[in-house]
């Protein structure tokens, strides 16, 4: 069964995946970058070790240093959802505040990416001439809460590509009591 040091391990390393994931969106902004979508990739990285680290701790408090396979899953996924909500939460206010123009760029700057006649016309082949517009319009119309849900849930959000690494973390972590 779970041990006490769960709550512990979720919430700390959760905190420091999401701080980790603001600090380097910052240092992005700071450099001149726009600090998102594809360039917050290596964030997912920053999510995975803190996860690693909550489950080796969670392992190392239990009575006799054991971990079934579904403590790990549970407490891998949960630490990715705790750091995912907090960065999720910090891009809003963010962006929602002082970065109205960090999501302004963004917006354009995918929107020129969009316009470039290979991509273009390579989308247009793929999905047809009224979706490459409902995309345009999609894009002009972005918020800071589309960019913090799909932070968490979206197709490059951290919940689901983390569910796939927790598998591996869990599988790497789990040992089996002894008799």
């Amino acid at each position: 069964m779970f041990n006490k040091s769960l709550l512990k391990n979720v919430v700390v390393y959760g905190f420091m995946a999401g701080l980790l994931t603001m600090i380097y969106c910052y240092v992005l902004y700071t450099n001149g970058a726009v600090p998102l979508d594809g360039k917050k990739a290596p964030t997912l990285l920053l999510s995975m070790v803190c996860m690693i680290l909550s489950v080796k701790s969670y392992r190392k408090f239990n009575p006799d240093h054991t971990l079934h396979f579904w403590e790990g899953l549970v407490v891998a996924n949960l630490t990715n959802l705790m750091g995912a909500l907090v960065s999720a939460m910090s891009l809003y206010f963010w962006l929602s505040g002082s970065g109205s123009s960090i999501l302004s760029a963004y917006i354009s700057e995918s929107i020129q990416t969009l316009q470039i006649a290979t991509v273009k016309e390579g989308y247009i082949k793929e999905m047809g001439e009224t979706s490459f517009k409902e995309l345009i319009d999609a894009f002009k119309i972005l918020s800071p809460k589309n960019i913090a849900v799909d932070e968490i849930i979206g197709l490059k959000g951290k919940f689901p590509l983390g569910v796939l690494i927790s598998i591996m973390i869990s599988l790497y972590f789990r040992r089996g009591y002894v008799n």
